[in-house]
């Protein structure tokens, strides 16, 4: 994927912490980072195969988090009561 299609798809997250995300998991071998030479410079992520490794532990975490949202919220909702 590309940089920008990147931060559209991650809400919320600005360009700079992207970008330390994106080198400190290509540092780990997690992902492969290609510049194409574009005016401007053209750069894809993509996994690499240790990357790969981690698909079904993350999508085991996203269920989880999905099947779970409503009582996550109602926590959040009363911890912010209790706080304000």
């Amino acid at each position: 994927m590309r940089f920008n299609a990147l931060k559209r798809d991650i809400h919320g997250i600005s360009q700079k912490v992207l970008s330390q995300v994106l080198k400190n998991l290509e540092r780990d071998g997690l992902i492969l980072r290609t510049a194409y030479p574009t005016v401007p410079v053209t750069v894809e992520y993509s996994l690499k195969p240790l990357g790969t490794t981690l698909i079904e532990a993350v999508s085991s975490l996203t269920h989880w988090a999905e099947t779970h949202m409503s009582e996550i919220q109602a926590a959040q909702h009363l911890y912010d009561a209790s706080k304000a």
